[in-house]
């Protein structure tokens, strides 16, 4: 999958900074041009007399600040032989990002994310959680506090054998050959609540003998087309919930990127099941490239 266009969300703060470093060192092998984006969020404005209504010069001050800050960054990256865009909207982040991935027609969108958890994060929830459930095209969320500039030397590859981890898979090689040279690494957990496992041993059903066997034989496949295609690779099949040893073994392995497919669940599902994909991005040290299922 060709990458032509980088989006870029910005706040101008040090993880957005991070975030657009990340896009300028993918952006030169690529040949890609970046595209900057600034969301002005408005809150509502007063509706009784209790409430203090906020100047308007103040929201045209703020909006000129805005402006010269994204024409920095962009004098910035264009110093780098790079070509760059900007554009500022008024709107919510969480849903600003991915109507003006679809408006630029965006083949990546590299963001900030803080990682927040706990209370932090069931109070106010990551623009870059819901970027990566909403975004048409895949999205790359990276932190200010991680290690330094972005070297793809080993990539992990998480597979569930669906058509978002094949996507993702896809990508990784793509990186592998032109951002890299990258090792890969595919990695699949397969997971079995303890009741269900227990049941089925009772009925001689050896579930995880069964499930270890498949699954071995579907990774080595994948290895051999790897090996054949040029790219170094790897895999590690184990027994586990999935974000846990995901973040893992990126820590053990020393992963430079993780890349990885999502569902994209919305409403209920969401609610219900969450995600795999956005967790890792809370709790992965190193930077997460996610993937929907290409729609049509």
């Amino acid at each position: 999958m060709p990458i032509k266009t980088i989006l870029v969300p910005t706040d101008f703060s040090e993880h957005a900074e991070k975030a657009i470093e990340t896009a300028a060192i993918l952006a030169k092998p690529l040949g890609a041009q970046i595209h900057l984006l600034h969301v002005m969020h408005l809150p509502v404005q007063a509706v009784t007399p209790e409430m203090a209504v906020v100047p308007v010069g103040f929201w045209q001050d703020l909006r000129a600040h805005a402006e010269r800050k994204l024409d920095e960054s962009r004098k910035a990256i264009e110093k780098q032989g790079l070509r760059c865009a900007t554009e500022l909207v008024e709107d919510i982040p969480g849903f600003a990002v991915a109507a003006a991935a679809k408006r630029a027609n965006a083949d990546l969108i590299v963001m900030g994310s803080r990682g927040l958890t706990g209370l932090k994060h069931a109070l106010l929830g990551s623009v870059a959680e819901r970027t990566v459930r909403t975004a048409p095209c895949p999205v790359l969320t990276v932190k200010q506090d991680g290690v330094g500039p972005l070297r793809l030397r080993t990539i992990l590859v998480p597979m569930d054998f669906s058509a978002a981890s094949h996507r993702a898979l896809d990508l990784a090689k793509e990186l592998a050959k032109t951002a890299g040279p990258a090792h890969l690494i595919l990695v699949h957990a397969y997971y079995v609540p303890i009741e269900l496992e227990q049941y089925l041993i009772q009925q001689g059903d050896p579930v995880l003998e069964r499930l270890s066997e498949s699954v071995t034989k579907d990774l080595e496949k994948m290895l051999t087309g790897l090996q054949d295609a040029g790219i170094s690779s790897e895999y590690v099949a184990t027994r586990g919930a999935p974000e846990r040893l995901i973040v893992e073994l990126a820590k053990e392995k020393h992963a430079d990127l993780i890349v990885m497919g999502t569902h994209g669940r919305r409403g209920l599902s969401h609610l219900l099941l969450g995600s795999v994909a956005e967790r890792v991005v809370r709790t992965a040290e190193c930077p997460v490239l996610t993937a929907q299922e290409k729609k049509g």
